[in-house]
């Protein structure tokens, strides 16, 4: 698939096919992500590959940690609030995808049934934990993202799906003790991956996006105010 093909056909898949993805694709994306740029050469990304058996066993040991209401533990801590425009998207955001599924915000269980999906990995086969040694600093944070965006166009170009997620990133300790994780990982991101089913409805929804004009300032011979 060709570059802008890739960046502009990318979504969120929250729905897939129960097809497994093979290592030699998984091997060749995670090639193609290790190209990713990084400060000063750091290449501070750890990935932890969860298929078959062992991911569905992490999935049930995380959806009755969810269920149970565990005070989750986050190694990288939840953002509590947010400047008021970038609030105002996140709630419309949330809103539409409510109403892509049918669901009605005001209906509190199944919008938790909906938080819950999140533990399960919306069902995908495979499941990829991105981390990073703690003593590590924000730049590496910054680096992993690089390295993120990377596995998600190269997933996108060999036709698999993903889906980023913050939500099993509440229970670091119960993924560290599952996977033999040492403690000196940082656990920041997990990505859901899979063959997507396209005929779900959740896979036919789209996010907006801002216009240029709301965030890029043009300076010199191109710009407003040469």
């Amino acid at each position: 698939m060709e570059l802008f093909q890739c960046i502009e056909s990318r979504r969120s898949f929250r729905s897939f096919i129960p097809k497994p993805v093979d290592k030699g694709t998984l091997t060749k994306v995670l090639e193609a992500a290790n190209r990713s740029p990084s400060y000063m050469n750091t290449q501070p990304w750890e990935v932890f590959v969860v298929t078959g058996a062992k991911r569905n066993n992490l999935a049930k040991s995380l959806l009755e940690e969810a269920l149970s209401e565990t005070t989750p533990q986050p190694d990288l801590p939840f953002p509590k609030e947010w400047p008021d425009q970038i609030e105002r998207r996140s709630k419309e955001h949330r809103l539409r995808r409510f109403e892509a599924l049918g669901i009605d915000p005001s209906d509190e269980e199944k919008v938790r049934q909906s938080y819950l999906r999140n533990f399960e990995f919306y069902d995908a086969p495979c499941v990829l934990f991105l981390g990073m040694e703690r003593s590590l600093t924000p730049w590496s944070i910054f680096d992993l993202g690089l390295f993120t965006t990377s596995i998600l166009l190269a997933a996108q170009a060999e036709g698999l799906g993903c889906c980023t997620q913050a939500m099993p990133m509440r229970y670091p300790d119960l993924i560290r003790n599952e996977l033999g994780i040492p403690p000196t990982i940082a656990l920041i991101l997990a990505i859901c991956m899979g063959y997507p089913d396209l005929n779900a409805e959740i896979n036919q929804y789209r996010s907006t996006r801002k216009e240029l004009s709301e965030f890029v300032k043009w300076f010199g011979p191109n710009g407003e105010n040469p």
